[in-house]
Formats: structure tokens, C-alpha cells, sequence
């Protein structure tokens, strides 16, 4: 047997392997997501400004698949994935603190995740609270996004929410919630990570540009939290606002 030969047939495969890894990782119509890489492990980043998933978050977390989920919806909203979507994205996923000193924001600073399991390969109905005066027309062609917009929502006034990766689009008044589809829409509906994103901005504006999103971004904890949540989240919300306009 030729060992040389053996040694370039395994090198080669490792080449492909991972030429096929990166090109999953970039290939999406979806700017806003990637697509999953599977066997990647989990680590935290040593530079992450929160270490620790706590129980507050657990709540914050639990109440808000209350307002936006069917029976055994899973929310993400505090900067960490949940535990179960195994190895095909990173557990936290919040801001970290770059070499330079500034901090840079990750793809759930400020905004949330919503599954139909711990897993992200469940289905669940997804819903938005009453009382939006407006909203867009059909899910948008890249990324299935819809925006609503609430004279007032939770904590705040002049609110508009937008859902991305929404799924099946019908509105239906369901109480106090209205169902608009069900999660896993264009850009989030890979088999085993079937999820939608949800972000709130200051003012009536509609789908922002990508570049204007995150100076106008809302932590969903604080439209939604308590008193005491909200009074310690508004200035570090603020503080993120200086570091993004510098």
C-alpha cells in the first residue's frame, strides 16, 4: 500500500472539508444570518462582556416566548443561543470587547431569537402583541421580514417591531395577541435551525437600512422587563449608542 498516496487522499478530503465549511458559512441570500456550520464546539470568547447565563435571564427569556410563541417556544433575548441547538452555533452570541478597546456588538445584542424548541429544529406559531396601528405589507423576498409599528409597546412609546424569518404569513387576532405565521421563514429555515428574529427600534421606521439598525435598536428585556430591569438596561443601551455614533 502506497502510504504517500493515502497521506495526500486525506489531506486532499481535509482541503474539501473545509473549503465546504467555509462556503456554509458565507453562502446565504440572508446578509443577516449564516448558515449553520455543524461540529464547531461551543466556547465562550474570552472577550465576552457577560460570562454567565443567570437565572434572570432564564425569566426574561421564558416571559418573552410567553408574548411571541406557541406551547414550547424557546426565546432568546439575553446574548446566549439556547444550550440545546448543540454545535452549530456558538452559545453566546452578545457583545465582546474588541482589541481595540470598543466594544462591538454580536447578533443578539439588542435583539431576539424565537424557536419552537431548545433544540431550533422545532416548529411553533409565532405571534405579535395587540395594539400595532400599522404594519407591512407580505414578508420581505430576502429574509421574510415584516414591521409593525405601536403607538405603544411595553415600556416604551413610538415602537416599530420587526420579525424576520417569518414563516406561513396570515395576521389573526388570537386575544390579546395577534398570530402572524409561524417561525422558520426564508433565512431561518435550516432543518436543523428553524428560528425567527425579532428587533424593536425607536420611531415609526418601518424596515431600516442594515447600517441604521443598531443605533436604533431596543434590548427586547427592556420593553418588556420591569421597572428595575429597564432603569439598570437604559444606560448601558445609551452608553451603546455613543460607542456605535464614534
Amino acid at each position: 500500500m502506497n502510504t504517500n498516496r493515502l497521506t495526500r487522499t486525506r489531506y486532499r478530503s481535509l482541503v474539501v472539508v473545509g473549503l465546504l465549511m467555509v462556503r456554509l458559512a458565507t453562502a446565504t441570500a440572508d446578509p443577516y444570518e449564516r448558515t449553520p456550520v455543524f461540529g464547531l464546539p461551543k466556547k465562550m470568547p474570552r472577550n465576552a462582556l457577560m460570562s454567565v447565563y443567570t437565572p434572570e435571564m432564564a425569566a426574561a427569556d421564558q416571559f418573552l416566548a410567553k408574548i411571541f410563541g406557541g406551547p414550547g417556544a424557546v426565546a432568546a433575548a439575553s446574548s446566549f443561543e439556547p444550550a440545546g441547538l448543540s454545535n452549530q452555533y456558538p452559545l453566546y452570541r452578545g457583545d465582546i470587547l474588541g482589541d481595540n478597546g470598543h466594544v462591538l456588538s454580536g447578533h443578539l445584542s439588542h435583539a431576539m431569537h424565537l424557536y419552537g424548541s431548545f433544540d431550533g429544529r422545532g416548529e411553533t406559531s409565532l405571534y405579535v402583541p395587540a395594539g400595532f396601528n400599522s404594519h407591512s405589507g407580505s414578508p420581505t423576498p430576502t429574509d421574510a421580514a415584516v414591521t409593525f409599528f405601536y403607538p405603544r409597546l411595553g415600556n416604551f412609546s413610538n415602537v416599530t417591531l420587526a420579525v424576520f424569518h417569518i414563516a406561513n404569513f396570515a395576521i389573526s387576532k388570537e386575544g390579546e395577541r395577534v398570530r402572524i405565521g409561524t417561525v422558520g421563514g426564508r433565512g431561518g429555515s435550516y432543518a436543523f435551525y428553524r428560528h425567527s428574529h425579532l428587533e424593536f427600534y425607536r420611531g415609526n421606521t418601518g424596515l431600516p437600512a442594515a447600517s441604521a439598525r443598531p443605533r436604533l435598536r431596543l434590548d427586547p428585556t427592556a420593553v418588556f422587563g420591569g421597572v428595575a430591569t429597564t432603569a439598570h438596561l437604559g444606560p448601558a443601551t445609551a452608553n451603546q449608542r455613543t460607542r456605535e455614533n464614534n
